[in-house]
C-alpha cells in the first residue's frame, strides 16, 4: 500500500508484515478486536512527533507543587502543568483517580485528553530506582551518577547519554559495559580508553576509530586483535611507552591538538556503510549492535524482528518505537520496559494493554487516556470502570475517534508538555520556530545566559598542576560562554584518566560528540570500491568514502 505522507507528501509504503503486525498488537474488547489504523506520517515524521514529546537534557529548578521543596525537574518554571518531585508523586499523599472524567462523545479524545494531562500532577523527573543521582533524567538503576541522560544500570558515570552498565565514565554517547571511559562514542566493553568511536573491547588505549580486540593502541583507525600500535603503525612495548611520552593528554593544550588530529585522520578513513558492533544478521539502519532482522533502526542494542526503532535495547517484534525496551509495542515512546501490547503510550513502564497512556507505572494494565497512575486496570481517562463496563465503552470511543481521524495515530504535536527545542527532537530535525508552530508544536524562547558576576577561574593547561580549588570555582565554556562546575568525582576520574579538564561545557561537549552521529535516514549508495549497492547513512552528496562490508574488511588492517 502506498501512502503520501500529510505532513512531507513524501511517499511510504505499508506493507503486509506492517499490517500483519499492526494485526497482533490491536486491541481486543469482549472478544472483539479494534484494528489500528494505518499511519498517515511516514516513519519519518512518525518519529519525529514521538521525539517531540521528550525532553532529554533540559533542566530546571522550581518547586514541588505539593511539598513546595525546590527540586530539579525538565518542567521550566513557567509551565503551567501540576509538577510534584519524585518523592511526593510515588507517595499516597495524592489520589490521580481524584482527576478522573468521564468521556464526553461530543469532543475529541485529544481535547479531552488535553483536559486532563493540564491537572493531573506530573513527575517531575523520569527517574526510577536511584541513589545519589538526582541530576539525571530518563534514567533507571543508576548509583552516585550525575548529570546523565537515558541511562540504566550504571554506577559513578558523569555527563553523558546513553550509559548502559558502566562505571566511572564520564562525556560520552552511547556506551554499554564500559569502565574508565572518557570522551567516547557508541563503544562497549571498553576499559582505560580515550576518545573510541565505534570500538569493542578494548583497553588502555585513546583516540580509536572501528577498532575491536585492541590494547595500547593510539591514533588507529580499523584495527582488529593489535597492540602497541601508534597510527596504525606496530611498535614493541619497548617503542611505544617511548613515544607515547611526547602525547600527554593531560595538557588541555595537547588534548585539543590530539583531537583535531583524530578528526582528520577519521575524515580520511573509510567508512563502513553502517556503524555496528557485534553480530548483524538481516538489518538496516545505523549504530546496532547484536541485532537481527531489524529494518530502519537506528541506536539499537539487542533487538530482533524490528522496525523504524531508535534508541532502544532489549527490543523485539516492535515497531515505530523510540527509547524503549521490550516488545509488542507500537507508536510508544520512553517506556523501559515497554508494556506488552501496547501503543501510542509516553513515559509509561511495565503492564500491558495501556494505551494513549502518560506515565502511567508500576504494570498498569487495560487502560486508556490515563495520566500518572500506578497499579491501575480498567480506567479512562483516569476513571475507574468494571472490566466489563471497560469493554462495553472502549469500542464506542475507537469507533468515535476513528471518524475523528485520531484512532492509529500518536499523540497530536500540540499536546507535547515542551517546547520542540527542549526535546531531542530538535537533535535528529532541527526546524525554526515558525517551522515547529506551523506544525502545532509550542517554542521554548531562549532565555538570556545566566553569567557569574565575579571573576571566572582560569584553568591550569595541565591536570597535574590542577587541585582540589577547582571545586570551588565558577568555569566559563570557551564556546558559549555559559557557567559550569567541576564535581569532585569527575575531578577524581580527569586524574585518573590523565585528561584535562575540559574548557566547554556539558551541553557544548554533547554536540561535539553528536558530530559523529549521521541523521537517521537511510539512503540509495554504491560501495566506492565495487560498486555494490547499500543502504546507508551517509547522503550521496556527503565527502566520506563508503565500504560495503566485503570491501570494507579487505581494508581494514
Amino acid at each position: 500500500m502506498k501512502k503520501s505522507c500529510r505532513q512531507c507528501a513524501q511517499q511510504f509504503e505499508i506493507t503486509t508484515d506492517d499490517l500483519v503486525f499492526h494485526d497482533k498488537v490491536s486491541p481486543v474488547f469482549a472478544g472483539k478486536k479494534q484494528q489500528i489504523s494505518p499511519p498517515t506520517l511516514c516513519p519519518s515524521c512518525r518519529e519525529q512527533r514521538r521525539m517531540a514529546f521528550r525532553n532529554e537534557r533540559k533542566l530546571y529548578l522550581r518547586k514541588c507543587d505539593l511539598c513546595g521543596k525546590q527540586m530539579v525537574t525538565t518542567y521550566s518554571p513557567d509551565k503551567k502543568f501540576t509538577v510534584y518531585c519524585s518523592p511526593c508523586w510515588w507517595s499516597d499523599k495524592w489520589d490521580p483517580l481524584a482527576f478522573a472524567r468521564e468521556y464526553d462523545f461530543s469532543r475529541t479524545f485529544f481535547d479531552q485528553y488535553r483536559d486532563l494531562q493540564q491537572v493531573v500532577p506530573r513527575l517531575g523527573m523520569l527517574s526510577i530506582l536511584n541513589e545519589n543521582s538526582d541530576y539525571t533524567n530518563c534514567v533507571s538503576n543508576l548509583k552516585d551518577c550525575y548529570l546523565i541522560f537515558s541511562s540504566d544500570f550504571s554506577r559513578d558515570c558523569m555527563h553523558g547519554t546513553w550509559y548502559e552498565y558502566s562505571n566511572s565514565c564520564v562525556d560520552n554517547y552511547a556506551i554499554d559495559h564500559c569502565e574508565l571511559t572518557y570522551g567516547s562514542f557508541f563503544s562497549n566493553k571498553l576499559y582505560n580508553c580515550r576518545y573510541a568511536v565505534n570500538s569493542s573491547s578494548c583497553i588502555d588505549s585513546s583516540f580509536l576509530f572501528d577498532c575491536r580486540g585492541c590494547s595500547n593502541c593510539y591514533m588507529s583507525c580499523g584495527l582488529r586483535n593489535k597492540q602497541y600500535c601508534i597510527e596504525n603503525k606496530p611498535y614493541t612495548q619497548e617503542e611505544y611507552e617511548e613515544k607515547m611520552k611526547q602525547f600527554d593528554l593531560g595538557s588541555a593544550a595537547v588534548l585539543e591538538n590530539e583531537k583535531k588530529k583524530f578528526t582528520e585522520m577519521v575524515g580520511k578513513y573509510p567508512r563502513l556503510f553502517m556503524y555496528r558492533n557485534g553480530r548483524i544478521e538481516n538489518s538496516t539502519g545505523d549504530f546496532l549492535t547484536d541485532v537481527s532482522n531489524c529494518e530502519n533502526c537506528y541506536e539499537v542494542l539487542r533487538g530482533k524482528d524490528c522496525k523504524n526503532v531508535h534508541s532502544a535495547f532489549d527490543m523485539y517484534n516492535t515497531e515505530d518505537c523510540s527509547f524503549v525496551s521490550g516488545s509488542w509495542g507500537y507508536e510508544n515512546c520512553e517506556c523501559v520496559p515497554m508494556p506488552v501490547n501496547s501503543a501510542f503510550n509516553l513515559n509509561s513502564y511495565g503492564g500491558a494493554d495501556i494505551y494513549y497512556t502518560d506515565t502511567c507505572m508500576n504494570d498498569c494494565n487495560q487502560l486508556f487516556g490515563c495520566v500518572s497512575l500506578k497499579h491501575k486496570k480498567f480506567c479512562i481517562l483516569n476513571k475507574q470502570y468494571s472490566e466489563e463496563e471497560y469493554n462495553k465503552l472502549m469500542p464506542r470511543i475507537i469507533e468515535k475517534m476513528g471518524k475523528d481521524g485520531e484512532w492509529g495515530e500518536y499523540f497530536d504535536i500540540s499536546l507535547s508538555p515542551f517546547g520542540y527545542n527542549e526535546t531531542v527532537a530538535d537533535e535528529f530535525f532541527r526546524i525554526t520556530s515558525a517551522q515547529a508552530k506551523k506544525m502545532g508544536a509550542s517554542w521554548k524562547e531562549d532565555e538570556p545566559i545566566s553569567r557569574y558576576d565575579g571573576a571566572v577561574s582560569m584553568i591550569p593547561d595541565n591536570i597535574r598542576d590542577t587541585t582540589e580549588k577547582i571545586l570551588k570555582e565558577i568555569l566559563a565554556c570557551g564556546k558559549c560562554g555559559k557557567n559550569f562546575k567541576i564535581i569532585a568525582k569527575e575531578f577524581e576520574l580527569y586524574k585518573n584518566m590523565n585528561v584535562a579538564i575540559p574548557r566547554n561545557c556539558p551541553d557544548c561537549r554533547h554536540l561535539e560528540r553528536l558530530e559523529f552521529r549521521n541523521a537517521p535516514k537511510l539512503y540509495a549508495g554504491a560501495c566506492a570500491k565495487c560498486k555494490a549497492e547499500v543502504r546507508t547513512t551517509y547522503a550521496p552528496d556527503r565527502p566520506e568514502t563508503v565500504y560495503c562490508e566485503k570491501c570494507y574488511l579487505i581494508a581494514v588492517y
